[in-house]
Parts: structure tokens; sequence; C-alpha cells
């Protein structure tokens, strides 16, 4: 037999919440979405600009190529020069051929417009590569492609010091080293 039947009263629980909890609670998720949208944001700003967006100190170097010394009292007879940067060098495909980029830092590639170098190729994954100047030199270091980044024709699974005159080979395209 049903409850309507019977004439019993259904009885129903209710929770008392203060009206203040509701607005600290109100005032807490309204900060969240803030939050959540700043990171967002950020996430976005930082994506499109890559590392261009981050300012490194100066160097002792560059600050004394201006000519004065540290005291202010003349000119500096000699001038700590930095070496000439290294420069990728396209060779394939022909259309391309003969451009560069200079690896003054950290370069990525691939198919994202965030990539320092873009690449309009079906092998290639959004963020494929990136090549750096680290203290030991050139690094390349494949960023967990699907078809692989390869130097002299050797698949690259972990960072690999390239050497002037290498070639690097991400999908259709090689580029030199020089």
């Amino acid at each position: 037999m049903g409850e309507r039947e019977t004439g019993a009263r259904v009885r129903y629980c209710v929770a008392v919440v203060s009206d203040a909890l509701l607005t600290l609670l109100k005032w807490c998720l309204l900060a969240l979405m803030y939050l959540f949208f700043f990171r967002v944001l950020q996430a976005t700003w930082f994506s499109t600009t890559g590392s261009r967006g981050i300012r490194r100190p100066v160097r002792r170097e560059q600050a004394v190529e201006s000519g004065e010394s540290r005291s202010g009292r003349g000119r500096v007879s000699v001038v700590n020069k930095r070496p000439s940067l290294p420069e990728l060098v396209f060779v394939e495909p022909i259309e391309m051929a003969g451009t560069t980029h200079t690896v003054n830092g950290t370069l990525t590639i691939g198919r994202a417009a965030g990539c320092e170098i873009t690449l309009d190729d079906t092998y290639i994954s959004q963020v494929h590569a990136r090549v750096s100047v680290g203290e030991s030199g050139v690094v390349v270091e494949d960023l967990g492609s699907t078809n692989g980044t390869y130097l002299n024709r050797r698949r690259v699974s972990t960072p690999v010091v390239v050497s002037e005159g290498d070639a690097i080979q991400i999908g259709s395209t090689i580029m030199e080293l020089r």
C-alpha cells in the first residue's frame, strides 16, 4: 500500500544555510572563475609569444660593448665580442632553400602558429622539435612528435648536440647548421 492511501505524511529534511555562508561561497566561486580565466589568458599569451616574452638579464659582455669601463673613466681597450651566432639554413624543400634562422636562444619548430619556425607539412606535429643554444653548443631535441626528428639520418630520441654542417630533418624539411 502506498503512503497516500494510508494518510501518512511524508517529511522532508531541509538543511538551513545561513545567508553569510552563501555569500562567502558566491565570492569564492567568483574568485575561482577569475583565476581560471586569468590562467587561460596567460597560457594563450605564452603559447603565441613563445619564449620571446621572457626578459633575460643582460650579460657583462653586452654592457662592456658600449665602450665604457665600470668606473666610467675611459674607454675599454679590449671588448669582449660574441662569436657569430649559429644559423639554420633550409636545404629542402626547394622553395625554402637558402632561408636562414639565427639560433640565439631557443627555436621551436612545428605547424603551430606559436612556433618560431612554422612549417606547413602534414608529417610535422604542432610543436615538433626544439633547437637551442646551451653550454655544450647547439642542441636539437624531439618534443614527442609522431614521425620523429632526424639528425644526419638518425632518429633523435634524447637531446643531441649538433655540429656545424649537420643536417636536421623534420618531415620533408631538411635544415643545415652553419
